[in-house]
């Protein structure tokens, strides 16, 4: 497998924050941008990020391994935010991301994610033995 990646290469995506994406607890109706959606579309960025600008064999993919992310402050539904990774690190398979997310007002997340270059087909291979071996295929 040949990949291509290079510290410093960034992607930039936006989104409107919607309603699946909120908390449900705090107060009855719309609410604000859960930790757990914010974070997923950290990791999304960074995966496209690979699959545009790093992997040239479509079998190939990655899975996020670590995550290590602030939630700094709320965004309602209806906000835009802005998604920012960056590769800082790569090493054999593994990938480094700096991450930010922000809306118009304020910086509402940062950190560190780390993905896991992977072949696709053999995953889903040593993934099927596993769901076997635990009698749920």
């Amino acid at each position: 497998m040949s990949y291509l990646a290079k510290i410093g290469v960034e992607k930039v995506r936006r989104l409107k924050v919607s309603t699946n994406q909120t908390t449900s607890f705090l107060w009855e109706g719309e609410n604000v941008l859960s930790t757990p959606s914010m974070i997923s579309e950290m990791e999304e960025t960074c995966r496209l990020l690979v699959k545009e600008k790093c992997i040239v064999d479509s079998t190939w993919d990655s899975v996020g391994t670590l995550v290590n992310i602030k939630h700094l402050a709320a965004t309602p539904v209806g906000a835009e935010i802005t998604l920012k990774a960056k590769i800082v690190l790569f090493d054999e398979r593994r990938v480094l991301f700096e991450v930010v997310a922000s809306d118009s007002l304020e910086r509402i997340g940062e950190g560190t994610h780390e993905r896991s270059l992977i072949e696709v087909p053999r995953f889903r291979k040593k993934f099927v033995e596993k769901q076997k071996k635990l009698g749920l295929k």
